[in-house]
This record gives C-alpha cells, sequence and structure tokens, in this order.
C-alpha cells in the first residue's frame, strides 16, 4: 500500500491511497486544481484514474473540491446517509449524478484489492466516519475529527503500521488565543477535535509494539505549531511506552504540501 497526505490542516484535509490498481482519494478539502497539481506532482497520478473518493464528512474542509473531482473522477462516492443529505444542500446540481455507495458503522468492504472499515466518531456533523484501510501487506487508519476516543475505536486501530492522526491543538494556546468563546467551547467539547496532550494518550493505548509511523494531522493554524505538537506527542509517549520509544516515528502533515508518496513495507524497514 501507498499513501499520500495531500494536505492536512483546520483549512483542507485530502489523502491519496493507492494498491496495485486500486486508487482512493479520501476527502477533497482543498480545490480540485491543488488536488489534480499535488496529485500529479507527489504521486505521477491524475484524478481521472481513481477507483473510489470516500468522505468522512460534509465540513468544507473535507469537501471543498469535491465538486470539482467530480468533473474528473467517474468512480462512485463513498459516504454515510447523513453525510449525503447534508452534502445535499452544499454541493452543486452537477454532482447529483455522480453514482454514491453509502457506508455504515462498522461494516467492512473492500474496494478493489483494499479492505475498507468505516467507523463512527464524534464529532459536530451529519454521522461522521474515520476509516481503517488494509491489504496483504500492510494496514493504515486515518483518524481526525473527533472529539474523543473511544475504546471500541483503539481495539479497532490496533496493528497499523501507520497511522494519520488528529493532533489539532494545545489547550492553552486555545484557551488564550482569538477565537471567540462559543468556538472554544466547540473545538474543546466532545465533539470538536482532539488536543495534542489527548491524542498522545490515545496513541499510548493504541500502538503497537512494533516500528511504527505517526503522521500528526488537521492541526490548527491558531492553536498549534508543528514543533509543540511533536514535543508534545513524542514526550507522553516516551513517558509511557519507553521501551518502543524509539520506534515510534513521528511524522508532519501540512496544509500547504502533500507528504512524500511512500510505501507501508518501506517505511517500516
Amino acid at each position: 500500500m501507498q499513501f499520500s497526505i495531500l494536505a492536512s490542516g483546520s483549512n483542507g484535509n485530502s489523502v491519496y491511497i493507492e494498491h496495485q490498481d486500486t486508487r482512493i482519494l479520501l476527502d477533497a478539502g482543498i480545490s480540485g486544481k491543488q488536488l489534480r497539481t499535488r496529485l500529479e506532482t507527489t504521486c505521477q497520478r491524475g484524478l481521472e484514474g481513481l477507483s473510489a473518493v470516500l468522505v468522512t464528512h460534509e465540513h468544507d474542509d473535507h469537501v471543498r473540491g469535491l465538486t470539482q473531482v467530480y468533473k474528473y473522477a467517474k468512480s462512485p462516492v463513498y459516504m454515510t446517509e447523513g453525510t449525503h443529505a447534508a452534502l445535499s444542500e452544499k454541493l452543486r446540481p452537477e454532482a447529483s449524478s455522480c453514482p454514491v455507495e453509502f457506508v455504515r458503522e462498522d461494516e467492512v468492504f473492500y474496494i478493489g484489492s483494499i479492505r475498507v472499515t468505516p467507523f463512527a466518531i464524534s464529532h459536530d456533523a451529519e454521522q461522521p466516519v474515520a476509516y481503517r484501510f488494509d491489504t496483504d501487506d500492510g494496514s493504515l487508519a486515518v483518524v481526525t475529527d473527533l472529539g474523543y476516543v473511544t475504546d471500541h475505536q483503539k481495539d479497532l486501530l490496533q496493528g497499523c503500521q501507520a497511522y494519520v492522526f488528529e493532533s489539532n491543538h494545545d489547550v492553552d494556546m486555545l484557551r488564550a488565543g482569538r477565537y471567540p468563546w462559543h468556538l472554544k467551547r466547540r473545538i474543546l467539547g466532545d465533539k470538536g477535535h482532539l488536543s495534542n496532550v489527548d491524542a498522545a494518550y490515545a496513541l499510548v493505548d493504541i500502538l503497537p509494539d512494533a516500528p511504527v509511523d505517526v503522521y500528526l494531522a488537521h492541526l490548527s493554524q491558531d492553536n498549534n505549531h508543528p514543533d509543540l505538537a511533536d514535543i508534545t506527542v513524542q514526550g507522553i509517549l516516551s513517558d509511557a511506552r519507553s521501551r518502543i520509544a524509539r520506534e515510534i516515528r513521528i511524522k508532519r502533515t501540512s496544509r500547504h504540501e502533500a507528504t512524500p508518496f511512500v510505501s507501508l513495507t518501506q517505511q517500516t524497514v
């Protein structure tokens, strides 16, 4: 399995995943032009060759470029019924002709050679989900936009070689920042976003006793900093899982550029 995080942050998110002839775009939260450019530049792929587009939920930072993707990708779009209902008022009429496949929490399905597991998350959207992807050579989980991590989610996320995991904000920066209180309360709430500390403690329970890559994702531009997220997560993981701390590789994501197009087998060497 190969993947690249095309964009990650509070203003745009998208991940490209590939295995053999199966090509998946997870979310389209940046413009269609940016998606095409980053996909072509980083992965040498085009939107026209997609096998499927998956949507986690209807917020703009995950669907901003979806209508433009429809113009090029003739593949079905997978989402929950709740997300589809919420999107029906947002998308342009021409998007209504795109084939839609409904997914349900914890019901596994296949897209080509990739086994896909959607699971419910706590977020202020209509029936949002996150996804785990499995193939015969590895597993990847993409987990963002959730207020907390449940025991069921921790069980489901065991044993992956790579995690794209939300580390949205530093609580002190958020509390002292310029956001109005109602927005701060939303972010800090059970249907908001994971802080650096909450992400780290969830990962303590999730990560395997083996080399693993953790991509810190969905960082807030105003209420976090990559260095701070790295130090916080790495520090908590080192204290709690000292025996394997050196095997946990913390990696950064960006809203401005894609991560390298890498394979899971390469990462675990």
